[in-house]
């Protein structure tokens, strides 16, 4: 690999479905949209293996979406995909922006989990109290 290539990844060929498809680390563009769909099932792809198949079962809908959006394809079209088309393209869409993952969405996970945890036993003042909770005010 040459110290271009480092700078500027290259295309990573895949054919799925008779299709060949040049994956690369998404742009800036697609982030806001894949950040959403991907949320959801950030847990399971940072596991040391990954268990597709009940990752497809549990949050198939916004793995396939973040797929689509990540190799540009209309959802209908990754919808469409075999089984077996469907994983390879996932796993490839993860290796291709691995660096993105580890580097930007982790770490930012883990700071949002932390503090939705931080903030979950605390109530705020003016905010509506829980049904079957008692107030000290009054």
């Amino acid at each position: 690999m040459t110290e271009l290539d480092t700078l500027i990844p290259q295309a990573v060929e895949l054919t799925i479905a008779g299709e060949v498809l040049a994956l690369r680390p998404l742009k800036v563009g697609q982030m806001p949209a894949f950040l959403r769909a991907i949320g959801p099932v950030v847990q399971q792809l940072s596991a040391p293996e990954i268990d597709w198949l009940q990752l497809f079962g549990e949050r198939g809908h916004d793995l396939l979406s973040a797929i689509a959006i990540a190799v540009g394809k209309p959802r209908t079209w990754v919808d469409e995909l075999g089984a077996d088309d469907a994983i390879r393209l996932a796993a490839q869409v993860i290796e291709v922006n691995a660096d993105f993952f580890t580097r930007a969405v982790l770490p930012q996970l883990e700071t949002l989990f932390a503090r939705a945890q931080a903030l979950a036993p605390t109530s705020a003042a003016g905010r509506t109290p829980v049904p079957g909770s008692t107030s000290s005010s009054g």
